[in-house]
């Protein structure tokens, strides 16, 4: 497989032989006669030189796409409470229509617990790879792990709703019911891909023992509720890698460049 840029350059995507890397192979056979629908977001220099000011008017903006009215006050002032209640509309309201997607990350962006420092690709095909969805396999996680090496190519949670340490961390209420409303462990496998730009821990620095805590309380209703056996911080937090790109410089600079991909070629 190979990244197809905006001046026509290639860079190699090698996907291992494995299960996962086998299904994203046939995935994206599907997906290589289709433009790929990128966004400025999609790249990990998007928040450069951007204020918060700036952030809030563009989630004000992609909030009148959907016909949502936002406080930009509440927004400018990172009222967590204001985030969860314009975050719950998203939830509610999210028809496949890729406007409610724009509004919905524009909504982390502004919020205090956003964390821009670790830079990755995103290759998203978005609505046009729904019907290429498939079950999470849960023994997929047993070869995950929260160390990522630059130009390693992953897959992650991605789900409509919170894991349960964003639930946690933005003070959602301590309600059973709400909470398995709203968190939902890692069911579907979304053909969406991701490739690491620099190394990462993504449980550095997290406040696993305070949130453990708190967790301790809730996942066994929740675990239940989902029909799962468990829902660890490792669970939360781990990636599964199917693929490593060599030359991670010329994407790097390819992106710093805005030359953006526009395929993913399956030879």
């Amino acid at each position: 497989m190979k990244i197809q840029f905006s001046n026509n350059n290639t860079v190699e995507l090698a996907i291992d032989d494995s299960h996962l890397g086998n299904i994203f192979k046939k995935i994206y056979r599907h997906l290589a006669p289709i433009p790929l629908d990128f966004r400025d977001w999609d790249s990990p220099y998007y928040l450069d030189g951007l204020t918060h000011a700036d952030l809030v008017d563009r989630l004000i903006y992609y909030a009148s796409q959907v016909s949502v009215t936002l406080d930009r006050d509440r927004c400018l002032t990172q009222d967590q409470t204001y985030f969860n209640a314009i975050h719950k509309i998203y939830e509610k309201n999210y028809n496949g229509n890729p406007a409610w997607l724009d509004y919905h990350q524009h909504i982390h962006y502004c919020e205090k617990t956003i964390n821009p420092a670790f830079r990755t690709l995103h290759i998203d095909y978005r609505e046009k790879a729904g019907p290429l969805q498939k079950k999470f396999n849960r023994q997929w996680l047993e070869s995950s792990t929260t160390n990522i090496r630059a130009g390693d190519v992953f897959v992650k949670w991605s789900e409509l709703g919170k894991t349960p340490y964003a639930y946690w961390q933005d003070g959602e209420p301590n309600d059973v019911q709400r909470m398995c409303e709203l968190i939902k462990p890692w069911l579907i496998l979304v053909p969406k891909i991701t490739v690491a730009l620099e190394d990462c821990d993504t449980i550095k620095d997290k406040r696993i023992a305070e949130f453990e805590t708190w967790w301790s309380q809730y996942s066994p209703a929740c675990c239940k509720h989902w029909n799962i056996p468990a829902w660890t911080a490792h669970d939360i937090f781990s990636v599964t890698v199917f693929g490593h790109v060599s030359d991670v410089d010329t994407v790097i600079e390819h992106l710093k460049n805005n030359i953006t991909p526009t395929r993913v070629l399956v030879e």
